[in-house]
């Protein structure tokens, strides 16, 4: 059962460690829409589902999926955008 993940520096910190490495995090420029980063917590990017590409995902690997116990990775993504 997934742990909600609390939106605070400490997490911040855990998932810079990832974001910044992301695959789809700096080529579709999400830091430049909120949530900007912590997707697992604050939910996916507010940028347009159609301008968003999908190259892969290293939510995976960050301590806040396993400590979590989070479940499909991709909280970026926009896919319940219309």
């Amino acid at each position: 059962m997934q742990i909600p993940v609390p939106d605070t520096e400490e997490s911040m910190i855990e998932c810079r460690k990832f974001c910044g490495l992301c695959p789809s995090f700096k080529p579709n420029a999400l830091n430049e829409f909120e949530p900007h980063a912590l997707f697992c917590s604050r939910g996916q990017t507010t940028k347009h589902k159609g301008e968003v590409e999908n190259k892969g995902c290293r939510c995976f690997g960050c301590v806040l999926f396993s400590k979590h116990k989070l479940e499909n990775g991709f909280f970026c993504m926009p896919w319940e955008q219309k």
